[in-house]
């Protein structure tokens, strides 16, 4: 069974990450890690560090607001909305995403990870000239 406290110091950990502690993925990771999500598949620790330095490098700040997470067998799932400002995007203003993530923990790592998201919701209705078309797009099938 997975330890409820354990997972906690996930969540919480992920309330403090940021592009310095990138490094301590490791305390959560197992060294055969797999992370999916919309846009990326990551194998193996050093690789999702790399991948998470990238991600974080232009980002100014993100929070997260967790659910309540539902463990179920080694499986813990989890609903989240991600709000994070990153000078390019969105003109620097706040951006919030809604999603879910799926771990699988094994002797209290976590060896698979999949993030379920909008990636339009994520980046693309927010850059220029695109967010403007996926949202004129989007407008008709909102009704």
């Amino acid at each position: 069974m997975i330890c409820e406290g354990r997972v906690k110091e996930f969540f919480d950990f992920y309330q403090k990450l940021d592009k310095n502690s990138t490094k301590a993925l490791g305390h959560f990771y197992a060294e055969e890690i797999v992370f999916t999500d919309p846009l990326h598949q990551v194998v193996g620790l050093e690789a999702l560090i790399a991948y998470f330095d990238r991600l974080y490098a232009g980002v100014e700040s993100i929070r997260f607001e967790f659910s309540e997470p539902d463990l179920v067998g080694q499986r813990v799932w989890c609903s989240w909305v991600m709000t994070y400002t990153h000078k390019r995007i969105n003109r620097g203003q706040p951006v919030s995403v809604e999603g879910a993530s799926c771990l699988h923990w094994l002797d209290n790592k976590v060896v698979a990870h999949r993030d379920y998201f909008d990636t339009t919701q994520l980046l693309w209705e927010h850059l220029p000239l695109l967010g403007r078309l996926l949202r004129i797009l989007k407008k008709p099938l909102q009704h």
